[in-house]
């Protein structure tokens, strides 16, 4: 069975996600939720894990964390292990207590810190039993829910040492009131849109990052070390290889119904939106093997058009959500069309 990729490093920061083994329950009562939490202050400590955020559901906890050394699989093997055998001797159970390999996100903090940790927080509430409840009530739920550090943030309770809120926070205003209320505020308009699209990870399914963010992880910590990298994380890795450009350009001709890929090549009177993508898409996965003269020649414009064009279209990407769409449906088809020809 395939396995996600694990990119550790000093100083690396994570989503972290696991769920209860079969995705049964976790926490029965308040005490679990404590053991937990007394769980990750001790192995926090022990292996110089810095915490962000978390939050604890029933059947599955979040955390966003950093480690300051390469140490995330050592670390969440022991804390899972030892929260597990508590859990496991408190009820008078044996076996997992959590489904297999936990997910971690490698995450580019400075575009997305915001952004996943309002995702976290909101957890309690984006539940379907609660869709018809008013935003005001729940406001209420968010900020009196017991089991994340969402209290923390607002100033509500004493602060665990081990929680860290100044990284967050740092980008919302000068005095601690004025970053205090901004962030409620930031967290509290989140309630009224989706923001699991707003983490949409790259193609690489366990990176959260721009382009140049998830090429500099594959150059720095991949490609030098791809003989040590677990079979069963191949999968993985077939993801970062290069597509053509005639396929790049053939397929989002399809997609868009243009019949003919001139209408994407030429400059003049080509279709913009198809146009945009497939010079974004061209650079995103043939850079590796041509230069970015080569795809600009393709499509009839010099280095500075395709550059301008790729940082235009990770501006665009996060906050338009059609854009967005287009592409993990083009990336799709791309992936699609490979394995058609294997």
């Amino acid at each position: 069975m395939a396995r996600p990729l694990r990119v550790e490093y000093p100083g690396a920061c994570y989503h972290v996600v696991n769920r209860g083994n079969r995705r049964a329950q976790v926490f029965f009562s308040d005490s679990d939720y404590s053991l937990f939490l007394d769980k990750l202050a001790e192995y926090v400590e022990l292996y110089d894990v810095v915490i962000y955020t978390y939050c604890l559901m029933p059947n599955h906890y979040h955390l966003f964390l950093k480690t300051i050394h390469a140490n995330l699989g050592k670390f969440m093997q022991s804390f899972n292990t030892s929260f597990t055998l508590c859990m496991n001797k408190k009820y008078g159970q044996s076996g997992h207590l959590f489904q297999g390999r936990y997910k971690a996100q490698l995450v580019e903090t400075e575009l997305y810190k915001n952004k996943l940790s309002r995702y976290i927080h909101l957890n309690p509430v984006k539940l379907k039993s609660l869709e018809s409840e008013s935003t005001v009530d729940l406001k209420k739920r968010l900020r009196d829910y017991k089991w994340s550090s969402f209290s923390y943030y607002l100033g509500i309770g004493r602060k665990p040492d081990w929680l860290n809120r100044s990284f967050v926070l740092s980008s919302w205003g000068q005095t601690s009131d004025e970053k205090i209320r901004n962030y409620r505020k930031y967290v509290e308009e989140g309630l009224l849109s989706d923001n699991s699209e707003e983490l949409s990870p790259n193609e690489i399914s366990n990176i959260i990052g721009s382009d140049y963010f998830k090429d500099k992880i594959i150059r720095l910590y991949l490609k030098k070390g791809l003989k040590d990298i677990d079979k069963r994380e191949q999968p993985e890795l077939a993801k970062i290889n290069s597509f053509a450009v005639d396929d790049i350009i053939r397929i989002v001709g399809e997609y868009f119904n243009l019949g003919k890929t001139d209408r994407i090549v030429v400059r003049k009177g080509a279709d913009p939106d198809a146009r945009k993508i497939a010079m974004y898409l061209t650079v995103r996965y043939c850079k590796r093997t041509e230069s970015l003269v080569s795809i600009a020649s393709h499509f009839n414009v010099g280095i500075n058009g395709i550059s301008s064009n790729t940082r235009k279209c990770e501006e665009e990407i996060l906050i338009n959500k059609s854009l967005r769409k287009h592409l993990r449906e083009i990336d799709e088809l791309l992936h699609e069309n490979t394995k058609a020809k294997v």
